[in-house]
């Protein structure tokens, strides 16, 4: 509670830079799923959109998969980097430095949020409504920041240790977009690799994600106990490495 104040400020100020020098500023959390959504439905909508069950609509279906991998990717990688761009604040005054991950984690839920906006927008155009567990959406992304401050606080340590980590963790988020199901169906794949699919944590909070908005999916009840314990894990665990390992590493920032 005592750095609560601090990191109020930080989330602000990481909003503020993010969109500083753009014209548009925030507006970008909008276009940029629909942009991205627009190009992927181009490509794609013919090749999955008959795929999908119970006459769903692939737009909803695809933006809904982009918005919370856009808030995994982009929270994950700023979470990580936090610590080591914040250097000149932690060698000039005190702060405890496990408040820069997890705003950067709250910023980016912040934009999740208003990433909604535009997919709402998406789902009445595709002739769908919200879903009445609409309000359920707040859990899935309560748990999705948890989940980024909790690999975010691990990888910032490892980022200031080694500078070429910074490269392979995005080779591995890229692998990762591909074994989530954020523009095709699961039901398009073998068994064996829809049980590698399942086993990604991602894909547990996409379900809850399209079926809490707009009913675009199946989400179980272990889909929802997968995520909930996914997210808890990584923040305790997170805090724990953090704790154990940031005395040797911060000499070298």
């Amino acid at each position: 509670m005592k750095h609560l104040q601090l990191v109020r400020l930080l989330v602000s100020r990481e909003l503020t830079l993010r969109y500083k020098r753009s014209v548009i500023g925030i507006g970008w959390t909008l276009l940029n799923p629909m942009l991205t959504s627009f190009v992927l439905w181009v490509v794609f909508s013919y090749v999955f959109a008959g795929r999908l069950p119970d006459d769903q609509q692939y737009a909803p279906y695809l933006m809904a998969g982009i918005v919370l991998n856009s808030f995994f990717n982009q929270g994950l990688m700023l979470s990580a980097y936090s610590i080591q761009s914040n250097s000149g604040v932690l060698t000039k005054i005190y702060v405890a430095p496990q408040v820069f991950p997890i705003s950067v984690a709250l910023a980016g839920l912040v934009n999740f949020f208003i990433g909604l906006i535009p997919l709402a927008a998406v789902v009445y155009v595709s002739g769908q409504s919200l879903s009445l567990t609409f309000p359920l959406v707040i859990i899935v992304g309560f748990f999705l920041a948890l989940l980024v401050a909790g690999i975010g606080l691990s990888l910032s340590l490892v980022f200031i240790r080694f500078d070429d980590t910074k490269n392979i963790v995005a080779i591995l988020l890229l692998i990762l977009t591909y074994v989530t199901p954020i523009f095709y169906p699961i039901s398009v794949l073998s068994e064996r690799m829809q049980r590698i699919v399942n086993l990604n944590p991602l894909t547990s909070y996409l379900d809850c994600f399209r079926w809490a908005f707009s009913n675009n999916a199946t989400a179980t009840i272990n889909d929802w106990l997968y995520m909930s314990a996914t997210g808890i894990f990584a923040i305790l665990i997170g805090t724990y490495i953090f704790k154990k390992y940031w005395p040797r590493t911060v000499a070298m920032l």
